[in-house]
């Protein structure tokens, strides 16, 4: 029998699970026609709702888009707010990091210095050290790629750019400006900077948080924007649907979410195969998808493995490891 047919023997019997994955069926944005303060907004969704919105990716925004549109008035609030700095990777996909890699840092000696108040951007030598530098200097860069033909997957550009115009770059022609999860990937790219160069990374000092404390990295600032008109953030109901941040005093009308559901499945999988090899378990997850579908489950449901303590994501059951003993 193949792996496929095992899959989904064992997903009609996952309570039978060795090994989990989540399920997150997706957020449900309301539009509140009241105009009010960012703070008694946030008070109304989380005593209503859940929380003011948070945005996770662009499947979350095209869903905002769809609840606001037809809507005529200028600007609501979302659920971002300024705050403490925190150094976080453009690239936001939750999915994309395991556990720790969000945190990996290899600053050098004496840096993180904030030179003159305006270091909020980073950059890599060419020993693979982390530098604090200003994100309108122009530094060359690298970019990653994650689309599956892409040719490589770390592309170093030799065009000098500010940090914005470089992400924008990478986004547009790439997936992102690249993040250094662990030290293998340090090593990796530490080799595509040119001998006494300094390029930037996609590490950055990001001033806001979502009001229902998620970690979504997902942004779409207008030109010129965040500036220092406020603390808030609006998004503009213009054909850009952009953000701007906002005195938090100003009244407008503002977008909740409801509450996320979250389902933990437990699956067994009986094969020969690496069942942890990346490509067998993006078909694992395409199986598990249709079959959840059809029994129910929304078809923009996210779906994630979870990974385990030691990085792994299926584990060799304890009655098969003492067959082999």
């Amino acid at each position: 029998m193949s792996p496929e047919m095992h899959l989904m023997l064992f997903v009609l019997a996952c309570s039978f699970a060795g090994t989990c994955i989540s399920s997150a069926i997706s957020k449900q944005f309301v539009f509140v026609k009241e105009a009010k303060t960012f703070n008694d907004a946030q008070m109304y969704c989380r005593q209503f709702h859940g929380d003011l919105a948070s945005i996770e990716d662009a499947a979350d925004f095209s869903r905002l888009q769809a609840v606001v549109s037809g809507i005529t008035d200028p600007s609501v609030w979302i659920g971002l707010k300024r705050g403490e700095p925190n150094w976080s990777w453009s690239l936001s996909d939750s999915t994309f990091y395991g556990e720790g890699e969000t945190e990996y840092r290899h600053w050098k000696t004496g840096q993180l210095d904030n030179l003159g108040g305006i270091e909020n951007c980073a950059i890599v030598d060419d020993s693979g050290e982390f530098w604090d530098v200003s994100c309108s200097s122009q530094y060359m860069f690298i970019c990653y790629d994650g689309k599956e033909n892409a040719p490589q997957r770390y592309v170093f550009v030799s065009q000098a750019k500010s940090w914005r115009d470089a992400q924008m770059f990478c986004r547009e022609n790439h997936t992102d400006l690249v993040s250094v999860r662990n030290l293998d990937e340090n090593q990796l790219i530490k080799a595509l900077v040119p001998k006494g160069a300094i390029v930037f990374i996609g590490l950055f000092k990001d001033f806001f948080r979502w009001s229902d404390n998620s970690i979504s990295l997902f942004r779409r600032w207008s030109v010129g924007e965040p500036n220092d008109s406020g603390a808030c953030v609006e998004q503009r109901l213009s054909d850009t649907n952009t953000w701007a941040v906002r005195n938090c005093d100003e009244t407008r009308p503002f977008i909740c979410q409801d509450g996320v559901k979250m389902q933990i499945l437990k699956v067994k999988l009986k094969s020969g195969q690496n069942v942890n090899d990346p490509a067998m378990m993006v078909t694992f997850m395409e199986k598990i998808q249709q079959k959840l579908v059809s029994l129910g489950m929304p078809k923009d449901a996210k779906l994630q493995w979870r990974v385990q303590s030691d990085g792994e994501i299926f584990h060799l059951l304890e009655n098969d490891m003492n067959s082999h003993k």
